[in-house]
């Protein structure tokens, strides 16, 4: 194996064969308008159906409307961003049932880096697109009060929110290291845990709050943030820092997850391993 870059340079390969794709996905403006709309009404006719609850009841777990909305945009908003990053993470099988992961490891460059951006989809973008549509929207039912340190924060917990589905999108590709035929079960708790950030965490069931807090940290990057963002009382009584933890919270879970990489990276043995 030839010498590896620096970091640096490392991530300006990657962010160059990116754009390359991307360029590439340009080239058919019909379609990727087609794909971006079609993402982008599925995505809607979710926020219709949580308009029509609120059509019979007042709140949710003493929620209001607009501040359902205002998660619900939050947390489409970072997981759109995380889901158009990762899109190479999604078609991680291929290369490994195809063995042409050996490929990868004789390049130069991070396997992580050059996984990320195997196949780099805009589609997704509509869903970031509608998050901020909602958001923008649900600004004008609630009363932010905003200031320098929330609106920092806000950016904060934007990429905080997208490390952390990276992260979870990453470790549906680490299963394939060991097998390729359950990676679907991994995305319950990729879409479940981007379904589950959009509703406040309190009014789910104990067993599944521990889960997406202590062992995924999805409730630290949207709900927490939420209650700080929205200057509302913390209904679980955890500590006020709960509600900064967000990057530290998304850290930690990625540096888990780089660790379980390499211990798949290891592992690898050619295709069938």
């Amino acid at each position: 194996m030839g010498d590896r870059f620096g970091l640096l340079t490392e991530v300006q390969i990657a962010a160059r064969i990116a754009r390359v794709r991307v360029r590439g996905q340009m080239q058919y403006r019909a379609s990727f308008a087609m794909q971006i709309a079609g993402t982008f009404i599925v995505n809607f006719a979710e926020l219709a159906a949580l308009l029509v609850m609120f059509g019979r009841f007042d709140n949710l777990g003493g929620w209001r409307l607009g501040e359902v909305v205002f998660l619900y945009g939050l947390s489409a908003i970072m997981f759109g961003l995380a889901d158009t990053a990762a899109g190479g993470l999604g078609t991680f099988n291929g290369l490994i049932r195809l063995g042409d992961f050996d490929r990868v490891l004789t390049r130069p460059v991070a396997p992580f880096l050059q996984a990320l951006v195997s196949d780099v989809s805009l589609r997704h973008i509509g869903q970031m697109v509608q998050g901020i549509v909602v958001f923008v929207f649900a600004l004008t039912l609630v009363d932010v009060p905003w200031d320098a340190a929330r609106l920092l924060y806000f950016f904060v917990v934007i990429v905080s929110g997208a490390v952390l589905f990276v992260s979870l999108f990453a470790i549906e590709a680490i299963v394939c290291f060991w097998t390729v035929e359950s990676t679907e079960a991994v995305n319950a708790f990729t879409y479940g845990g981007s379904d589950l950030a959009q509703y406040p965490l309190h009014i789910f069931d104990r067993w599944l709050r521990r889960l997406f807090l202590w062992v995924i940290p999805v409730g630290f990057v949207s709900f927490f943030p939420a209650l700080y963002l929205l200057d509302k009382p913390d209904p679980l009584g955890l500590p006020e820092a709960a509600r900064f933890a967000a990057p530290l919270a998304a850290l930690a879970f990625a540096g888990v997850t780089g660790v379980l990489w390499r211990l798949g990276v290891n592992h690898y043995r050619s295709t069938g391993s």
